[in-house]
């Protein structure tokens, strides 16, 4: 289990963002946007190897997106209706999402199992993904978790600025550090 960052996409984080993990290593590129029809999301391996996408397939207040992982499609996913606590379904993948869009707390759960915790928070969002396969898919739902979400500032996130991790001058960045990907990691669920 890791826990991964991933900075608010708004109207002003245009193109790509990087994933980071605890030790502040880039894991992951999140690149695209989304608000009309065939719009998409695609997460990238830090060496350009497309591993995940999300692609809006209706609009309007209950969008739809589709879910792709290593080029197949492996579910779906819409808003639905809640006024506090939000319940969603993953088609295909049978995951549960349980979660508060005002708290920005969701939990993504695969039968009693849990496969993702998520705290929306103002700058930053904190992933903690309990097997690296399913990394690039949680991602994504991340981020439509995120869009739909209402921030209060209450999140306890803290300032990835404070993540324990390599600091380097001028903005420069070491992609020294980057965590070995496992050999299966073309297998979602182990």
């Amino acid at each position: 289990m890791r826990r991964l960052y991933v900075k608010h996409q708004d109207a002003k984080n245009k193109g790509a963002t990087v994933i980071y993990d605890d030790y502040n290593n880039p894991c992951y590129l999140m690149v695209g946007k989304w608000g009309i029809r065939h719009d998409a999301l695609s997460v990238y391996s830090t060496d350009g190897e497309l591993l995940a996408e999300i692609k809006q397939v209706a609009v309007g207040l209950f969008p739809k997106f589709d879910i792709f992982f290593n080029g197949q499609k492996i579910g779906s996913i819409s808003k639905t209706f809640g006024l506090i606590h939000e319940f969603m379904y993953v088609s295909k993948l049978k995951w549960f999402i349980t979660g508060n869009l005002r708290t920005g707390l969701h939990h993504v759960y695969s039968g009693r199992k849990q496969i993702m915790k998520l705290i929306c928070g103002n700058t930053y969002n904190e992933l903690t993904i309990t097997s690296e396969a399913t990394e690039p898919v949680c991602i994504c739902i991340a981020a439509i978790l995120d869009r739909w979400s209402k921030r209060n500032g209450k999140s306890g996130v803290q300032n990835r600025s404070a993540i324990p991790g390599w600091r380097l001058q001028n903005g420069e960045t070491s992609f020294n550090n980057i965590h070995k990907h496992k050999k299966d990691k073309n297998k979602l669920i182990e």
